[in-house]
Parts: structure tokens; sequence; C-alpha cells
């Protein structure tokens, strides 16, 4: 039961991590009417923060995880949690009007996204399992 717990603790921070990198992309129409000329800097500074704050913490919980098949649902485990998380973001935050919807080229840049995030998955995984002590 704890091997599942954890399991589906790495999906959702896996989940969170996508989501937020998704997220600045769609809003940075509105960053840009809040923020001006300097958004995209931020939409970079905040997206490397979190990639590289995530990476450290999910790193951390695979060593945790007992060497297991089990493992591998991990490369899929994290896609309801952030259609999940994306859903309830829509209800809670709708897009005012017409003109605060992303662009179609932003459209494809997050399908990209969410196509190579296993790869980004299968890396760190990899780097979790070179760190552990061998048995």
């Amino acid at each position: 039961m704890t091997q599942f717990l954890k399991l589906q603790t790495i999906s959702i921070l896996l989940a969170v991590l996508l989501f937020l990198n998704i997220q600045l992309l769609a809003n940075s129409g509105r960053l840009f009417l809040r923020i001006g000329d300097a958004y995209m800097l931020i939409i970079v500074t905040i997206g490397l923060a979190s990639l590289t704050l995530f990476t450290r913490v999910i790193i951390k919980r695979f060593r945790h995880l007992e060497p297991s098949t089990w493992n591998l649902f991990l490369y899929v485990l994290w896609l309801p949690y952030l259609v999940l998380l994306t859903y309830v973001w829509t209800r809670v935050v709708p897009a005012p009007n017409e003109a605060a919807w992303p662009s179609p080229a932003v459209g494809l840049l997050m399908i990209a996204l969410a196509f190579t995030f296993p790869l980004y998955v299968f890396i760190v995984h990899m780097i979790a399992r070179s760190k552990q002590p061998s048995t």
C-alpha cells in the first residue's frame, strides 16, 4: 500500500510540473497585458525554476521507491492528474473573453510538451536509479 501511495504522490508531482508549464504558456497573453515586455523573461524564469525544483523533489521521491515493475506506470499515471488539474483550473479561473485564449501555435507547443513528457519522466527515473546504492 505504501508503494501505491508513493507512486501516486510522484504522479501528482509530475502532473503539477507539467500543469504549471502549460499554464504559463497558455496564459502568456494575460501575463503580457499585466507585466508588459518582461513577460517572456518571467515565463522562462518560472518555468526553469519549477523544472529544477520539481526534478530534485521527484528524484528524492524516486529513491524511496522499491525497484518494481509497478514503477513503469509512472510513465502514464500523471496523465489523469494533469487532466483533472486542467479541468479544475478552467472552472475556477475561466478565460474572461476570447482575446485571452492562447493562439493555435501555443496549443501545438502544449501538445509537444505532453508527448515529450514521458521522455522527461524516463530521464528522471534513470538519474534517480543511477544514484541509488546497488544491492
